[in-house]
């Protein structure tokens, strides 16, 4: 059988070059984007990873640090990563036919079709064509499979010598390499079970691979033998172009502050729907059941958490008809002795938009009016956000010639 060539392109340091490329000043400097509310560290350039900065670190403890050593510190701005991530994959389908959007910035490609001979001119074209087109350096894996793309993937960011383009069998001696390589650094195993692992005495991906089959699926179930096969060449994992219908979608947040007033809270929710309904028109689907939730500052001891489901009266991503019939039920679970620090929607019993699930038992929706306040104490802390320089008209970047 002739091997698979699958690749993954994977942005690095994607939510940090993603505020490079609208802040060159940033560029070989160390910089950080923080969580929500400006809470702790979610990603890191290579400059901030060489100065100690851990992921998850909490921010206040590293401010004066990050103020000494002149880091550029940026509060997550999903807005911006969501469509440069796109702006990424699309010049990817350029170049590949078989693309499986992994992650925000992660994709796997099925390069099966290309000749040997001109798969390695093929990665660095895409490879500089993203540079070139969107400013995100992408570093590029090729193996016989998924585990070992992520694995020379990361061997093309561990060694600059490779150009950000590693194929599997373009590296000499790979089995005694494995040796040198901690097995926590195989895509699939996690820390549970590296962890298992490490109390036998299993350090590298070379011991992984030599232990016996039995064991490792006693172990770490089926999907623990797939990756040991994979390491060894067998092709286990397809690439999916089409991605699984999701079963739910989510759009939740923390407030910037502890709030009890309703109409904050209310408006919370109707944002988070608004961005939920983005998120459900990407997905090609519709909702004929919601869960809103509203709930405490468990950091303060208040863990009250109040939460309600509705079905609705019929499958739909209209803003208004989905907001008529959250906001009385909103008003029921709400109390006003309460403080509440985040609130949310999930949307379930997800239907392809050209297909309608209808009920008998439709009444009159009462159009609820939309909240609007003056000061928005829900908002999220965002000290160091940037602008939505690709989504927003008012926020484009100007040009002085």
């Amino acid at each position: 059988m002739k091997s698979k060539k699958i690749a993954i392109i994977d942005c690095d340091s994607f939510y940090c070059s993603c505020e490079r490329v609208f802040n060159p000043m940033s560029v070989g400097k160390p910089v950080v984007v923080l969580s929500n509310n400006d809470g702790c560290v979610i990603a890191r350039s290579k400059e901030s990873k060489d100065l100690g900065i851990k992921m998850g670190e909490p921010f206040f403890l590293k401010r004066d640090f990050m103020e000494e050593h002149r880091f550029h510190v940026f509060s997550s701005n999903y807005n911006l990563y969501g469509d440069m991530s796109d702006r990424v994959f699309s010049v990817i389908k350029k170049y590949a036919t078989e693309v499986e959007v992994y992650s925000i910035d992660e994709s796997f490609v099925d390069f099966s079709n290309i000749p040997d001979n001109e798969l390695t001119d093929r990665l660095h074209l895409i490879r500089n064509e993203v540079k070139r087109q969107t400013g995100i350096p992408v570093s590029i894996g090729v193996g016989p499979n998924k585990t070992l793309a992520k694995l020379t993937s990361h061997l093309a960011k561990q060694n600059t010598s490779y150009d950000g383009v590693c194929s599997y069998w373009d590296i000499p001696n790979i089995r005694t390499l494995l040796y040198s390589i901690e097995v926590d650094e195989v895509w699939g195993i996690g820390r549970k079970w590296s962890k298992k692992l490490k109390e036998l005495q299993v350090e590298t991906i070379g011991q992984f691979v030599m232990m016996n089959d039995g064991l490792v699926r006693k172990l770490m179930n089926v999907n623990g033998l797939k990756t040991k096969l994979e390491l060894l060449e067998t092709y286990c994992y397809p690439v999916t172009p089409k991605p699984k219908q999701k079963k739910n979608i989510a759009s939740t947040r923390s407030f910037g502050n502890d709030v009890n007033d309703f109409e904050q809270i209310a408006e919370a929710m109707y944002s988070y729907i608004n961005s939920g309904i983005k998120k459900l028109r990407d997905n090609e689907v519709s909702p004929n059941k919601i869960t809103i939730f509203m709930s405490g500052n468990i950091h303060k001891g208040e863990r009250h958490s109040e939460s309600e489901t509705i079905v609705l009266q019929r499958q739909t991503r209209d803003i208004n008809e989905i907001w008529s019939q959250v906001y009385p039920h909103m008003k029921s679970i709400y109390s006003k002795t309460k403080k509440y620090k985040k609130c949310g929607v999930i949307f379930g019993q997800l239907m392809p938009e050209n297909y309608e699930q209808g009920t008998l038992f439709n009444s009159n929706i009462v159009e609820a009016p939309i909240p609007e306040t003056k000061v928005k104490m829900w908002e999220m802390r965002q000290e160091f956000k940037t602008n939505h320089y690709t989504t927003d008209w008012d926020e484009i970047p100007s040009v002085f010639v």
